[in-house]
């Protein structure tokens, strides 16, 4: 008869393979399933009884009739040592099904590797689980079915054992479950019986909860007794030898005892450096202020249903109606849209049927708005899509709203000092809001530059750094604190040297902004004559005027998906053209570079038709779309030749990899134009974003009247570093060699075929860079708005000559620090 399972708790079901662990997606420690838990308790899955329950709390063993089912909560999260976790029952309690075992904290868990739940039969050995439930299950739902064949093996515990060690436990956490897995693996492959043996206990090893049952510690020694013949027994002794001096696989756990272990804390009482990704440039200078925002507390079971569902539905209401009034009232297109995107999630029919299904449990309505904002997370985090997960701040954005609404109470943000440094965590976007006039810069441990929140400092010019890791959590309020955010670059508790020199650079940087202001309409030409064309780079009409305003001379990048991101339905011929032409009238008599649909990947957009990926990064981007969403590529480019004065239009096809696509796209241009009655040719240019492109750049630029690299994609795909990678991104610098050697390569492939040369990513932007990039031969760069006068201010300062003396010496150095510290040694002496 076989054994069901249930779900110990609310999540999303994840298969064992996609558990970022060998020891869970290999099955070392059996055969099972992992969740994405919804919620914060832990309840037995079967009756039976508790027979080992780890002392760091993280995970516990249940058995019935010798099936053992091991709960593993989160990754590395033994070396919490219990922060975070409440044991419910004890080692040894007979426990009924659905009865609560362990609470956990989700933040305590966030510091873990993975917050995934593990359910594996770790006994009978080999057991496979059958029958598994759907991707989303709730506490009590059968989860899945395990079948155990009646013929069960057992020891000859009479024969001969050959004994080795003492062998010593290297893993600074013990051998807790992954460890113990491996070794319990090791021991199950050999064809005889195997006893671990500590003082007076022991236990058969190829048991994972037997070898966890030892409770072995750090420093602990053991022997290991192998049945069979002597020969044999010996060789795989000298196999366990070398596991645990190997610790098991886990690296660096033989090196120092627990307490030493970890990566030691920066000390801010004595000043230091931290580094992280730049949002948004700028030098600020205040005193640290830690900020945490406070949540609404709430119960988690109803008295009256009704009621709950009567709050719910008002709450609901009421915040839809106050997100239209803001965007109403918003002037900004960029916040209108991140407005428009809190409303979608309001209005998203997966998080109402969840809520709703919460109250109909019994649950109040605040219970229920987590309920619901937690299961949409979570499939966030399953998508693995970069973009998508940096929207779940929008979720919680929306979930602290109606948890405060739902309370009766307001939501009050802790009140900032004038002039601080405000360090955080993380921001959401409506906390964003509250920093003008406030704070002068931004420090948070988590982001990206691309979220909501990043967005949103950029457009207020707040000097941010984001992803600077959690060691900055720790430093005190009131510690001074130095931002040179253009450089990723804090100083905390600086030397009186280190402020005379920032006070120095500020007051530079000042004079340059005004001169840069004053003069910003005047044409770049650098100091022995040569014209650099500084474009705008924008996203909408009105950010299109703005940078003309700032000095822009025309549009060198209107990324055209972003004029649609908030919407559901397909925009019409009509409808882009309108969009487009009132783009193109801000330009005056300049000219304007509209890029074709760019989405999938990290820019995905509901109404274009890509399908799930392993990793859209890779996949299906920009024109590849083409296939499934031939009519919307028609549409728009018919939107785009009916902008007038259309020799002031390019267009500019996304994710070029093969001359064959440039060739494709112009004859579906030229038919489209046709059939419009177009006579008039029109420009049409490629990114480089690929290596390939840019290898055989001398081959496209037969086909292509221009082009525009596309710094951010072409460095993450040069680097092989997902420019949003938590750990990663900090190195993935467009002034490494290997990216300046491939822009000197597309440089001169256009050379052949005087086609001119752009760059539009954010290293258009970042100053240190703008003199290697004119050196290797580039004429035009598009930048934010916000950006124009520097950049051209700067180009007027150097010499062109200099520039390429300058990016011949780059090209042969080795990492993009060198390269980044030449171009302010450049820097500061023009």
């Amino acid at each position: 008869m076989p054994l069901t399972v249930f779900a110990p708790i609310d999540g999303a079901v994840v298969p064992l393979e996609q558990v970022p662990d060998p020891v869970f997606s290999e099955r070392m420690l059996g055969d099972g399933v992992a969740l994405d838990p919804a919620g914060d308790t832990i309840y037995a899955p079967i009756d039976g009884k508790i027979i080992n329950f780890n002392k760091a709390l993280h995970a516990l063993v249940i058995a019935q009739n010798g099936i053992e089912i091991l709960i593993h909560v989160g990754l590395e999260t033994v070396s919490l040592k219990g922060e975070g976790f409440t044991p419910l029952v004890k080692e040894g309690e007979t426990v009924k099904k659905g009865q609560p075992l362990l609470k956990f904290s989700h933040t305590a868990l966030a510091k873990a590797a993975s917050s995934l739940i593990m359910l594996v039969v770790t006994a009978p050995a080999d057991t496979k689980v059958q029958g598994t439930a759907p991707e989303i299950t709730k506490t009590g739902e059968p989860l899945f079915q395990v079948c155990v064949s009646g013929e069960q093996t057992t020891a000859n515990l009479s024969q001969t054992f050959t004994q080795g060690g003492p062998f010593t436990v290297l893993n600074s956490n013990g051998l807790h479950a992954r460890p113990a897995g491996v070794l319990a693996r090791l021991a199950a492959a050999y064809a005889y019986p195997v006893q671990i043996c500590c003082g007076d206990k022991s236990t058969d090893a190829k048991s994972v909860v037997g070898i966890m049952g030892l409770a072995l510690e750090y420093n602990s020694q053991v022997t290991v007794k192998a049945g069979g013949p002597t020969s044999e027994a010996k060789t795989f002794l000298t196999q366990v030898e070398k596991a645990f001096q190997n610790a098991f696989g886990e690296k660096g756990a033989n090196l120092s005892i627990p307490t030493e272990n970890k990566k030691t804390p920066l000390d801010f009482s004595a000043g230091a450096e931290v580094s992280g990704l730049c949002a948004c440039g700028g030098l600020a200078n205040g005193q640290a202020f830690l900020f945490k925002p406070a949540d609404a507390q709430y119960e988690e079971n109803a008295t009256n249903p009704q009621e709950e569902l009567k709050a719910l539905s008002t709450a609901l209401e009421a915040e839809t109606a106050e997100t239209q009034a803001k965007i109403a009232a918003e002037p900004h297109k960029t916040s209108q849209d991140i407005l428009a995107a809190h409303l979608a999630l309001l209005q998203d029919p997966l998080m109402h049927q969840t809520a709703l299904e919460a109250v109909s449990r019994g649950k109040t309505a605040s219970y229920a708005v987590n309920e619901a904002v937690r299961t949409s997370i979570d499939i966030l985090k399953k998508t693995k899509n970069r973009f998508l997960m940096e929207r779940i701040a929008d979720i919680k954005d929306l979930r602290r709203s109606l948890l405060w609404r739902l309370s009766g109470q307001k939501y009050a943000l802790p009140k900032l000092p004038k002039g601080c440094i405000l360090i955080a965590e993380e921001l959401l976007p409506s906390e964003v809001s509250h920093l003008a006039g406030l704070a002068a810069g931004v420090l948070l441990a988590h982001g990206s530059p691309t979220a909501h929140a990043g967005i949103l400092l950029r457009n207020m010019g707040l000097p941010a750094i984001v992803n600077a890791g959690e060691d900055i959590l720790q430093i005190p309020s009131g510690t001074p604190v130095l931002l040179y955010a253009d450089e990723g670059k804090a100083v905390i508790n600086p030397t009186k040297e280190q402020l005379k020199d920032f006070a120095a650079t500020n007051q530079k940087e000042q004079a340059l902004l005004q001169e840069a202001s004053t003069q910003a309409q005047e044409p770049a030409l650098t100091s022995d004559g040569v014209h650099i064309s500084v474009q705008g780079n924008v996203s909408s009409p009105q950010e299109a005027a703005l940078a003309v305003q700032h000095g822009a001379e025309g549009l060198g990048l209107v990324r055209t998906e972003f004029l649609f991101n908030n919407r559901a339905d397909t925009p019409g011929e009509t409808e882009q053209q309108a969009v487009y032409q009132e783009t193109l009238n801000a330009c005056r008599d300049m000219s304007a570079t509209f890029r074709l649909l760019d989405a999938g990947g990290d820019k995905p957009l509901p109404f274009v038709n890509i399908l799930p990926e392993d990793n859209p990064i890779v996949g299906v981007r920009g024109i590849r779309a083409f296939k499934r969403n031939e009519d919307f590529f028609r549409t728009q480019i018919r939107a785009v030749l009916q902008t007038a004065p259309l020799n002031q239009v390019r267009i500019m096809l996304p994710m070029v990899t093969f001359a064959e696509e440039i060739i494709f796209f112009k004859k579906l241009i030229a038919q489209e134009a046709e059939q419009l009655g177009i006579k008039e040719p029109v420009q049409i240019g490629a990114m480089i974003e690929v290596p390939s492109a840019a290898l055989t750049s001398g081959q496209l630029a037969r086909h292509a009247d221009f082009f525009s690299i596309g710094t951010n994609d072409l460095t993450q795909y040069t680097l092989a570093i997902d420019r949003g990678h938590k750990e990663l991104s900090a190195q993935a610098d467009p002034l490494h060699p290997a990216v300046l050697k491939l822009i000197s390569l597309t440089s001169q492939g256009a050379k052949k075929y005087n086609r001119p040369v752009a760059v539009c990513g954010a290293m258009a932007g970042d100053l240190a860079a703008v003199p290697f990039l004119i050196g290797l031969g580039v004429s035009e760069l598009a930048v934010g708005v916000k950006n124009i006068a520097q950049v051209k201010a700067l180009i007027r300062r150097v010499s062109h000559k200099k520039c390429e003396e300058l990016a011949a010496q780059a090209l042969e150095l080795t990492s993009a620090q060198e390269v980044r510290a030449l171009g302010r040694k450049y820097i500061a002496l023009s």
